[in-house]
């Protein structure tokens, strides 16, 4: 993808694409070495702001980049899957243009573009990916076009996964909006008019993307459902969460692992961002030091969930013994909590005598898959 430069004034979109790319990557890395074929679905192509003439900076160009390099790689070791992508777009100026990317940048995958909004276009798409494990993403400007009723067929696919732009800066404008039809646009969005209890309610960020990011699970029958929040480049507020949903633990920690390297180049970009705007007010030019010290408000949120990571932990064993592997997703379930800080946990804990790890070598200290956790003595 583009180096941050292209994306001025947008930088939340640089990290948004830094995420999909990533991501990305790894899923149909892991698919296309495992099974035979492997379908991303751009579900919302457009519309665009490229500073790129290529369109080097839009999901589109990103997805065919990284999935013929995943291609290439797979053919090193002698796999050789199939890759297709599919783009959705609205408009029909942004149609044509669309159509001819893939043209000049599909490499090896096989693409196919269709006219039409998102929810016009399901059923084709439901019929163009079969049973074939699909990727879909969810990136909306707002937050119609993708109500949960509508979604629901993409959801309950037992092959696939799915990540969803939940617009939180643009839904928060308009929560304390009492038009009928605002509210039931938005009854659509959650799939349920639970939210209404919620607008009013301190903190409700958190409220209302946990109760989205709930809604996905049940009505994708999903076991992972999780989110990760990328913020406003000046503001020390959210523009939008990446919730995402999986039917497996491997996927979890793969996200996690994305997160992690998000974190550290959010922190990177928005510093950045600050310092120029800071420059543009003043005239006068700063020194640019960097800095490898989250914010203060990364610490913080960081250690909240941290403390509820070990408040899981315990919870998750108060009903006796739990193999790693099925406490590991759990607990990574909650946002910026990594699968070293998980590990940190259960060493203390066992160190401490509130845990026992049971199954580890003579010399390991980590706990792996095929250890056991139980709560000890202290």
């Amino acid at each position: 993808m583009k180096p941050v430069e292209y994306y001025k004034d947008r930088e939340q979109t640089y990290l948004k694409h830094f995420f999909l790319e990533r991501y990305l990557e790894t899923v149909a890395y892991h698919i296309g070495f495992s099974q035979r074929e492997f379908v991303f679905v751009d579900c919302f192509s457009g519309p665009w702001r490229a500073a790129d003439e290529e369109l080097g900076d839009t999901s589109i160009r990103i997805a065919l980049d990284r999935l013929n390099s995943v291609r290439n790689g797979l053919a090193q070791s002698g796999k050789h899957p199939t890759i297709r992508a599919i783009f959705v777009e609205k408009s029909p100026a942004a149609f044509t243009n669309l159509q001819q990317v893939p043209k000049e940048h599909s490499g090896d995958v096989k693409t196919m573009a269709l006219l039409g909004s998102f929810e016009e276009n399901i059923g084709q798409i439901l019929d163009q990916v079969g049973t074939t494990f699909t990727f879909f993403f969810v990136d909306p400007t707002g937050w119609t076009g993708f109500a949960m009723d509508n979604l629901r067929p993409i959801l309950q696919r037992p092959k696939g996964e799915v990540m969803i732009n939940f617009m939180f800066d643009f839904i928060n404008r308009f929560l304390s909006f009492r038009n009928p039809a605002n509210e039931d646009s938005l009854d659509r969005c959650f799939g349920t008019r639970d939210w209404r209890s919620i607008r009013d309610t301190p903190g409700r960020e958190s409220a209302l993307v946990n109760l989205y990011v709930e809604q996905v699970r049940a009505t994708g029958s999903f076991p992972y459902a999780t989110f990760s929040r990328v913020l406003k480049p000046l503001h020390e507020r959210a523009y939008f969460h990446l919730v995402y949903a999986t039917r497996s633990p491997k996927g979890i920690e793969k996200f996690r692992d994305v997160e992690k390297r998000v974190v550290t180049e959010q922190q990177v970009v928005r510093e950045k961002a600050q310092r120029e705007n800071r420059e543009r007010k003043s005239g006068q030019a700063e020194m640019d030091f960097g800095s490898d010290v989250p914010s203060r408000d990364l610490q913080s949120e960081r250690e909240r969930q941290l403390r509820k990571a070990d408040a899981t932990v315990m919870a998750l064993l108060a009903d006796g013994p739990v193999r790693y592997e099925a406490l590991q997703p759990r607990v990574l379930e909650l946002p910026l909590v990594w699968n070293t800080d998980l590990n940190h946990i259960l060493v203390d804990g066992d160190l401490s005598g509130r845990f026992v790890i049971e199954g580890r070598g003579p010399r390991q200290r980590i706990p792996k898959p095929g250890c056991t956790i139980r709560l000890g003595t202290v």
